[in-house]
């Protein structure tokens, strides 16, 4: 992306400029308690947040701050958001107005979790984020079970692309569709820690320092809350990515036992006897023991139990 360029920018900025003094711009990273803004012309400003909460994808505006670069004066609304969620039902925004979420995993080293893949479809699907998946390390071979469960997966409409990762081959077809999608929508990288996230970025952004991404991605407490730093990058070929830390549990906010029946993959769709039926063990009507693959339907309800006990804990 543009370099990075902390002074104002000038008073004949053009289109970004607003009647009010303020200034147009989209968070292209975070960094504890300021981001840098990229502006309409690709220059970057550091600006706090001036009490605001902002995350990477957010569209903002902000106004000039003698010595500190800039302060955030309003986040836009967002088109689309991605969010997990605590044990305790409190939610934190991971992205904003992003397009998509690219679910990259690994047969083995670390070991392929289906579970983990669902819930990052749901929230992607919560979101309204298309969703792809890259599997990493294809040159140490799939597992059958693996195998079997991408090409479920592939059934639904979920696109799949295999990577090598010591030649990079298939990298190119993962930069080819990126470079088809919007460049104002990135799409955000989400895996398990260690499932190569890293390497694909910088197979993505061929001799550009990107860095470990656990370096870029980094945690602080802000009392209750927890706010994940990230990055946008920006592809030679065309398109956004944004990385994302490498998680091992993850559960998607905004969740209802109700919206993980209607999200849930390979469950979503199933209709019973009575509408208000969540497909648990036993219920009168159900049909999803019939329509719905068994480990599917175990991962799910694993899943519902969770949202249960969480939306339990958050009533009063």
């Amino acid at each position: 992306m543009a370099r990075r360029d902390s002074s104002p920018p000038r008073r004949d900025a053009g289109p970004s400029r607003r009647s009010d003094d303020a200034f147009d711009g989209r968070v292209v990273a975070t960094r504890g308690r300021r981001v840098e803004v990229e502006d309409a012309h690709g220059a970057r400003h550091v600006c706090f947040l001036s009490g605001l909460r902002a995350v990477v994808g957010d569209a903002v505006r902000w106004v000039p701050a003698r010595g500190e670069g800039g302060k955030l004066i309003e986040v836009l609304p967002r088109r689309t958001v991605l969010a997990r969620s605590d044990r305790g039902g409190r939610e934190q925004v991971l992205g904003a107005n992003l397009g998509g979420m690219l679910i990259v995993v690994s047969s083995a080293h670390p070991p392929y979790r289906p579970g983990l893949v669902d819930r990052y479809h749901v929230a992607a699907s919560v979101g309204g984020l298309d969703v792809g998946i890259v599997l990493t390390k294809a040159d140490l071979g799939v597992d059958d079970a693996v195998e079997a469960d991408l090409v479920a997966r592939a059934s639904r409409g979920v696109p799949v692309w295999r990577v090598a990762n010591p030649t990079g081959a298939g990298v190119d077809t993962v930069a080819a569709f990126l470079a088809t999608t919007d460049p104002g929508a990135p799409w955000v990288l989400v895996g398990h820690s260690g499932v190569g996230k890293t390497s694909l970025i910088a197979a993505l952004l061929p001799g550009e320092e990107v860095g470990p991404v656990g370096d870029i991605s980094t945690f602080w407490d802000q009392g209750r809350h927890t706010t994940t730093g990230s990055r946008l990058f920006a592809l030679p070929a065309g398109g956004v990515i944004a990385d994302s830390p490498g998680i091992r549990t993850f559960l998607p906010g905004g969740l209802t036992p109700e919206v993980v029946r209607d999200h849930f993959p390979g469950v979503a769709g199933v209709r019973c006897r009575y509408r208000d039926c969540l497909h648990r063990d036993g219920e009168e009507g159900c049909a999803a023991p019939e329509e719905v693959d068994p480990d599917v339907l175990v991962r799910y309800r694993r899943l519902l139990d969770e949202v249960v006990g969480v939306v339990a804990h958050r009533e009063p």
